[in-house]
């Protein structure tokens, strides 16, 4: 064979070779040379293409990031509740919520001073707040000294830890006129017809000093609808503390002064 057929023979078969692999979808092998030498890189693709899937479907990793999470929600909602819980500490209870405890705790029944917390904080603040340890003056802290001898003797006790000093922290007629002056005002009862307040306190206890007690009237003052006598009604300085002391209550000033000043039902029976 001559040299000429001996190439158009090699030829042909290199042709015929590509040919076959065309058909049969053969290609060269290709090496990538970012995975040579490198087996734990191709391990390590795999396992992060295994941790991805296990993210997307509630794997490892989204439990770990989810734990993490957790745990710092819950310290950072506990410290913010400690702090918050520290801020809400209740403050120490003023001098007339002292004294409102314990009176309304000590004076009930027959010998109840007042008829609610509203009512004693009310004719509280409209009294001077004294001293620790006052004695026979028109105060908060001389009321309050009673009030404690009240939880042992309660009837020795009680009529002069409520709004009427009994002559142990001042005289009725100062502490009625105390809470006039500071409630019975011009503008507190403008709408009344008649003037329902005293121009002076030296007025309003020239007025009390002339009430002299009748047989039916009670001997010390009480809050309570059941006591007998009643401090509701009559002319006397106990019908007009109790009005006095209600108007404060009920913001009714208006409406109770007139009754504080001697009106009907504080009148001559």
């Amino acid at each position: 064979m001559s040299s000429r057929a001996i190439s158009r023979a090699i030829l042909a078969l290199s042709l015929g070779a590509s040919a076959c692999s065309v058909m049969l979808g053969i290609e060269d092998a290709h090496v990538d040379t970012a995975l040579e030498g490198s087996p734990e890189k191709a391990g390590s693709g795999g396992s992060q293409a295994a941790l991805a899937g296990s993210a997307s479907h509630g794997g490892k990793q989204s439990a770990v990031a989810g734990s993490v999470a957790t745990e710092a929600g819950t310290s950072s909602d506990a410290e913010a509740g400690s702090s918050v819980g520290g801020a809400m500490t209740a403050p120490e209870p003023t001098l007339c919520e002292r004294y409102c405890t314990l009176v309304l705790a000590s004076c009930s029944g027959q010998l109840e001073q007042y008829r609610s917390m509203n009512q004693c904080l009310q004719v509280c603040q409209r009294l001077p707040a004294g001293a620790p340890d006052d004695e026979e003056k028109n105060t908060v802290e001389c009321r309050l000294r009673q009030a404690k001898f009240a939880e042992s003797e309660p009837l020795g006790y009680c009529k002069s830890s409520g709004p009427l000093g009994e002559d142990k922290c001042g005289s009725n007629c100062v502490s009625y006129c105390a809470l006039m002056q500071a409630s019975c005002t011009p503008a507190a009862t403008a709408g009344n017809l008649e003037p329902s307040y005293f121009l002076d306190e030296q007025t309003c206890l020239a007025a009390c000093d002339e009430l002299e007690p009748g047989p039916e009237d009670p001997e010390a003052y009480s809050s309570s609808p059941t006591a007998v006598p009643s401090s509701y009604v009559g002319n006397n300085v106990f019908c007009r503390t109790y009005h006095v002391t209600a108007g404060l209550e009920q913001a009714a000033e208006d409406e109770h002064c007139p009754h504080a000043m001697g009106g009907d039902p504080c009148t001559v029976q």
